[in-house]
């Protein structure tokens, strides 16, 4: 017969007991990471570049929050190096797709403006702007994504982001949401850091996957409607101050996040189109009785007519005795708002626009209470306030913001997202980041014309903004359409062609800068290829091809001092044998012999065949005869005889200098 166990035992098997699952789930997430098993969900991928470390937007991190793969955002190609080299001032931009640079790539984000801006402004200084936008998320996103930033040793991080409250990953709204309450959106976006979870994920989705419906029987055309399809939010409804209120804890996270870390955060007030945007989703909130429906659909009904026929006024008294009938109403509003606006009354207009668009039931565009939300947080010292809608405001037609900055219902067109750099630069300036205050006044002097000359932004980037546009607006919500309709676009219209191409997804937006490039170079329109290369090395600076291929050009427009420049930096980069080929043939043409013997020099670290060395070897004899070293030239020029008996130029030259 067995004696009982001790009080002691008893308590130790518990306790094994209880600790076995998770000390299992411990040795099955330490083996995931050492053997690099299941999905890498890390922000931010590391790749080597001639013997140095970066870091890059790691393309799987949409995984976190779209785990289906039913939508595929572009992930930034921004490079920063590892560890941060000293003196580099860097910073980091969060956000939705506008800080994606939607209609347009990274390139015509205003990240890029305003990285172009401080370079042209400090050419002394080593500045970084790294953007890590993604489409169709939302302040959970920011958070998420500022814990890891956070480690990277930011000078400054900006926030732009509130338009996808609703329906972006995890909203309130959304169809890509865990759940509805912000404890448990936080809990899952924590989790998914331990491989373990998101393989318990995986295997969840692939079970649940057997019993999903057919894609078939969701077949709604864009990913707007895949998001927000029948997910209406009434203003003050409880969904609208739910969201409102976790919108408001969530930058008290990021807040404090900066703060304990010691970083500045910037953050900015959302932009939409006011003037040129109807609402959406307008429904009735007050007129519900069967004879109210009936009034307010006449008095609504009488004012649209005679709007169109040019009564402006006769307009306004029909739609304001609608609004007495249902004031909830956004497409009433929109509606008092045009005749205002038509008769001259632009500040009644804007407060009536604004009602629009807090009132549209679909809520594609911040309202005023987010935007509100946004300007309190600050706090005078390290949050700073950027109000964006009010420099739009001033700088739009009338003060009402439409179509003139922006592409459709929110995303900045080139104008738009030019403004928004100098905005954030002109912010920075103000509170004396990046540099003191005099040293801004004094280096502060670069026209806007000449940046916007120089933007990477190519004819190409504007025609696929215009074809995203046009295939956004083809569809719903923007019409009636499940599937977005859009014309044709013509044979012989190349860059259309290739424009098609990336809205279609069948060339990403590197293949397609290669393929207009290409297309001017066939044409001979250099200016055009030149403006297409400097594209691609902006977005693409660690890859030494673009400064070859873009100081090419400048060598057939005969810019040989731009030429240098390029080549020059290609070196830093990776040295190749044809930037010092070409440098020291440039220098050895403008009379700068010695230059050209060290660039000549440096080509005998590469290999190369027997006829590249003799070609190579022939003309450093000759930068060292033109740089008053006639033993050094003598010497080479045996070499080169050692490997090609009998080579006529070497032997003359040879000849020569015995002579």
């Amino acid at each position: 017969m067995s004696s009982p166990l001790s009080s002691a035992r008893r308590i130790a098997f518990a306790v094994i007991t209880l600790a076995f699952p998770f000390l299992l789930l411990i040795l099955v997430e330490l083996s995931l990471r050492v053997f690099h098993s299941g999905q890498d969900l890390s922000l931010f991928a590391t790749e080597r570049v001639n013997g140095r470390t970066y870091h890059v937007m790691n393309p799987g991190v949409m995984y976190r929050y779209f785990p289906d793969g039913d939508f595929s955002p572009s992930t930034s190609v921004d490079d920063f190096a590892v560890p941060k080299p000293p003196g580099m001032y860097r910073i980091f931009c969060l956000g939705g797709s506008t800080t994606v640079g939607y209609p347009y790539w990274y390139n015509g984000s205003f990240s890029a403006y305003l990285r172009d801006r401080l370079r042209k402004i400090f050419p002394d200084r080593s500045i970084e702007v790294i953007n890590v936008g993604m489409t169709a998320t939302n302040s959970f996103t920011v958070v998420d994504m500022a814990r890891d930033v956070v480690r990277y040793e930011p000078d400054l991080i900006i926030v732009y982001d509130g338009h996808n409250e609703f329906y972006g990953a995890l909203g309130i709204s959304s169809n890509q949401s865990p759940g509805k309450s912000r404890w448990v959106s936080r809990t899952y976006l924590r989790l998914l850091h331990f491989r373990s979870f998101v393989a318990l994920r995986e295997v969840y989705s692939w079970i649940t996957g057997l019993f999903r419906r057919p894609a078939g029987d969701f077949s709604r055309g864009t990913m707007m409607e895949k998001v927000s399809f029948g997910n209406y939010v009434p203003y003050g409804s409880t969904t609208y101050l739910s969201a409102l209120s976790t919108f408001g804890e969530n930058l008290d996270e990021i807040r404090a996040l900066c703060a304990n870390n010691g970083v500045p955060l910037i953050l900015s007030t959302q932009v939409s189109n006011l003037r040129d945007q109807p609402p959406f989703i307008s429904r009735s909130a007050t007129a519900d009785t069967t004879h109210g429906r009936g009034a307010f659909t006449t008095a609504f009904n009488r004012g649209l007519k005679r709007i169109v026929d040019g009564q402006m006024a006769p307009a306004l008294a029909e739609f304001r005795a609608a609004l007495l009938l249902d004031s909830m109403r956004a497409d009433t509003h929109f509606q008092i708002a045009r005749c205002l606006d038509a008769l001259g009354d632009r500040g009644a207009a804007r407060r009536e626009y604004i009602k629009a668009r807090d009132y549209d039931q679909l809520r594609f565009r911040t309202s005023t209470d987010f935007n509100d939300a946004i300007r309190r947080m600050d706090d005078g010292h390290n949050v700073i306030v950027l109000d964006m809608e009010r420099v739009f405001q001033d700088n739009s037609s009338d003060s009402l913001i439409g179509n003139r900055l922006i592409t459709e219902h929110l995303h900045p067109n080139s104008a738009g997202y030019f403004l928004m750099g100098k905005a954030f630069a002109e912010t920075m300036r103000a509170r004396h980041l990046l540099a003191p205050g005099e040293e801004w006044r004094e280096k502060d002097t670069v026209a806007d014309a000449e940046l916007w000359e120089e933007r990477n932004v190519s004819t190409l980037d504007e025609r696929i903004a215009q074809r995203r546009t046009e295939i956004l607006t083809g569809g719903w919500p923007f019409t009636n359409r499940d599937i977005p309709v859009v014309g044709t676009v013509a044979q012989d219209d190349t860059l259309g062609r290739i424009a098609e191409s990336v809205t279609r997804g069948v060339w990403d937006w590197l293949t397609a800068h290669k393929k207009a490039a290409e297309l001017y170079e066939r044409e001979g329109q250099l200016d055009s290829l030149a403006r297409e290369e400097q594209v691609i090395l902006s977005e693409t600076p660690l890859d030494v091809m673009a400064y070859l291929k873009l100081a090419h050009v400048f060598l057939l427009e005969r810019r040989y001092a731009d030429m240098a420049r390029l080549l020059r930096a290609s070196q830093a980069v990776t040295p190749t044998i044809l930037a010092a080929r070409a440098l020291g043939d440039l220098a050895l043409r403008t009379g700068r012999p010695r230059e050209a013997v060290a660039q000549y020099e440096s080509m005998s670290a590469f290999e190369q065949s027997i006829p590249e060395r003799v070609d190579n070897g022939y003309v450093l004899a000759v930068a060292y005869l033109k740089a008053d070293m006639p033993e050094k030239a003598r010497e080479q020029l045996q070499k080169i005889l050692e490997l090609k008996p009998g080579y006529a130029p070497a032997a003359e030259l040879l000849g020569r200098i015995k002579g």
